[in-house]
């Protein structure tokens, strides 16, 4: 036999291999000495170490760019929000000029739903999709909102922060 591709197992041993190429760089003493002393207490060739730590990092690049077109989709759909809310709060009627402020010691005016067993409203971050018990927008996991406390706990209403706003004043 010549010893060439005819030979069984030459074939399947070319598979094997891996192309691998070499790559030279000029690095720094210090950063030579701390690759040497991280292979060290890895227990792992030094080329070894550089070739996994340079995967990672491309790695991390790929998730990192990728996730930014999400960030990107959430930030422009929490503008959206922002305007629909600002538009809505343009549309309402403002209190006439001409009317009277309320007098002292009389009852505020009240809020817009009625929430007679609410105590209070507790800032937190969704973790689960909520609307708002006010205006009925859509509240997504992770967005700031208010839960009402009640004597007995917490309420099943939620407000959006311009509605929690509202009642402040």
């Amino acid at each position: 036999m010549d010893g060439g591709e005819d030979e069984p197992g030459a074939r399947d041993a070319g598979r094997r291999e891996r192309k691998q190429r070499v790559l030279h760089t000029r690095i720094s003493d210090d950063l030579a000495d701390d690759i040497r002393r991280v292979a060290e207490d890895l227990r792992v060739p030094v080329s070894n170490l550089v070739r996994n730590v340079l995967e990672e990092a491309f790695s991390v690049v790929e998730t990192v760019t990728d996730n930014v077109g999400g960030l990107i989709e959430d930030v422009v759909e929490e503008a959206e929000r922002a305007r629909a809310r600002l538009r809505r709060r343009s549309e309402r009627p403002e209190p006439s000029e001409t009317e009277a402020p309320p007098a002292a010691g009389a009852p505020p005016t009240p809020p817009r739903a009625g929430f007679a067993d609410v105590l209070g409203w507790q800032p937190l971050i969704l973790n689960g999709p909520q609307s708002c018990a006010d205006c009925d927008e859509s509240l997504e996991q992770g967005q700031r909102a208010y839960v009402g406390a009640v004597a007995a706990g917490i309420s099943p209403h939620f407000l959006c922060p311009d509605c929690a706003d509202a009642r402040r004043r």
